[in-house]
C-alpha cells in the first residue's frame, strides 16, 4: 500500500534524508469506507453470518455500529490484516453511551468479535439496530499527523510537523469511516493504543452531541489477532 508520490517527494524536500526515511516508515495500511448503494461491509445493520451470543452491557443488548468484509479487508490489506479471511467482524457499543468514561483508558461499553460467515443462524429478537447503510473501500496509506506522534521520528519537531501536515493533508484526506491507520477524529486516544476501526455518526444513530466513535486496539492484540480487549472512545463536537 504505497504513499502518493507527491506525498514522497514532499516530505524529502522538507527534512533530512535519515530523517524523512524515518517518517516515511512510520506509514501505515488501512482502507477507507464511503456509504454506497451496495457493499459487503456496512454501517449497521443486521449481520448474515453464524449463530453468536449478542453483547450486552448491564443487561441492555449492544447496538451493532458495523461489519467489516474479512475476505475484503484481508485483499485490500494483504500481511497487514492479522484475522481470518472467513466472515465478518462485528463492532457493537453501547449506544446510550452509559458506560462511565475513563479518559486516555477509554471504556469498556464495547464489543469487537469475529463471525464465521456460514451457516447463517437466526438473529435473536430485541436486539437493538440502525438501517443498514452499505460501505465501499479503499485501501488507503496513512502517516501521522503532528497530533498522532510523529514528532518522535528524529529530527521532526512539533512547528515542523504543523507546517508540513498543512501540505500533506489535502494529498491524504480523512474518510468517513477507517479501517486501521492512525487516528483521524479530535476525540481522545486511548494509551496504548491505536485505532482498529472509526466510524462518524450516519443516519439511524442518535448521538446527540457526539460525532464519532473510535474502537481501540493494542499492537500486540492487532499482531495477534486477538479482539478480547479493544476500548472505545468518542468525539465530541
Amino acid at each position: 500500500m504505497n504513499l502518493p508520490p507527491e506525498v514522497r517527494a514532499i516530505v524529502r524536500t522538507r527534512f533530512a534524508e535519515e530523517t524523512a526515511t524515518a517518517y516515511l516508515e512510520m506509514t501505515r495500511p488501512s482502507i477507507g469506507y464511503a456509504p454506497a448503494d451496495e457493499g459487503w461491509s456496512a454501517f449497521g445493520g443486521d449481520p448474515s453470518v453464524a449463530a453468536f451470543a449478542w453483547p450486552a452491557y448491564q443487561g441492555v443488548p449492544m447496538l451493532m455500529l458495523a461489519q467489516i468484509d474479512c475476505a475484503e479487508a484481508a485483499e485490500l490489506l494483504g500481511d497487514a490484516w492479522p484475522f481470518t479471511t472467513d466472515g465478518r467482524l462485528l463492532f457493537f457499543h453501547d449506544d446510550d453511551f452509559a458506560a462511565p468514561y475513563s479518559g486516555a483508558e477509554g471504556d469498556e461499553a464495547c464489543r469487537v468479535m469475529h463471525v464465521a460467515g456460514s451457516p447463517v443462524a437466526p438473529l435473536p429478537a430485541g436486539r437493538r439496530t440502525i438501517p443498514p447503510l452499505p460501505l465501499v473501500p479503499a485501501p488507503l496509506a496513512a502517516l501521522p499527523s503532528w497530533q498522532n506522534d510523529a514528532d518522535k521520528a528524529p529530527g521532526v519537531g512539533v512547528l515542523d510537523m504543523i507546517d508540513l501536515w498543512e501540505d500533506l493533508s489535502p494529498l491524504l484526506p480523512a474518510p468517513r469511516h477507517r479501517l486501521l491507520g492512525y487516528p483521524d477524529k479530535q476525540g481522545p486516544e486511548v494509551t496504548g493504543h491505536r485505532p482498529l476501526l472509526q466510524v462518524e455518526a450516519e443516519e439511524g444513530t442518535a448521538w446527540g452531541e457526539i460525532v464519532s466513535v473510535t474502537f481501540w486496539i493494542t499492537d500486540a492484540d492487532l499482531r495477534a489477532g486477538i479482539l478480547a480487549n479493544v476500548r472505545r472512545s468518542y468525539e465530541v463536537a
